[in-house]
């Protein structure tokens, strides 16, 4: 009798600890998402960046390709927090690392300054990124509004700490390196 309670109470409270995990990492990517719109990049890097990705690329040189992004004479860019942030129930464990993927809706502004592209080559080349359907231009401001699904990668040696590391087709090789296979070949 005494198996049967432990084994029902183990079964109790599996789903309390995932749910639990799936929290904590959503918690902890908003913060993530926070501290870049707030344009704290270095702090951002510091708590969140995967370990991996910062021996293949310096946190300053990313701090530094952040900043001229986001304060580029040429572009005025702004990112909104992350909607429909989406923590899979899946948990792939590899190389002493537990990762969860991530999926969310970012939505980001942008216009070109003083740029010698006609606005519709512009656009031609933002709906070639990010879909037709997701990019949209106010004619009035100038502005292009653009919505993307996108995936990142969660994770943890510990499952309470969490680094993210976003997902994009295009840097596949270099992922590759460190994030599971299975992320990749699922990314659209």
């Amino acid at each position: 009798m005494k198996k049967v309670l432990l084994v029902l109470s183990c079964m109790l409270c599996l789903p309390f600890f995932a749910q639990e995990m799936k929290t904590g990492i959503e918690n902890q990517f908003r913060d993530y998402n926070n501290l870049i719109v707030e344009k704290k990049f270095e702090k951002a890097l510091d708590l969140y960046a995967n370990e991996d990705f910062l021996k293949m690329f310096p946190k300053d040189q990313l701090v530094d390709l952040m900043n001229q992004m986001f304060n580029s004479p040429e572009l005025e860019f702004k990112i909104d927090k992350p909607e429909n942030i989406v923590v899979s129930d899946e948990v792939v464990e590899e190389k002493g690392q537990k990762f969860v993927k991530v999926t969310y809706l970012q939505k980001i502004q942008m216009k070109f300054v003083g740029s010698e592209l006609k606005v519709e080559d512009l656009q031609s080349a933002l709906q070639g990124e990010f879909g037709y359907d997701n990019v949209k231009l106010d004619p009035s401001t100038g502005y292009f509004y653009i919505s993307s699904v996108k995936e990142a990668a969660a994770s943890s040696s510990d499952s309470k700490n969490w680094k993210f590391t976003v997902l994009e087709k295009k840097q596949i090789p270099v992922l590759k390196a460190f994030i599971p296979e299975q992320f990749l070949r699922e990314l659209k």
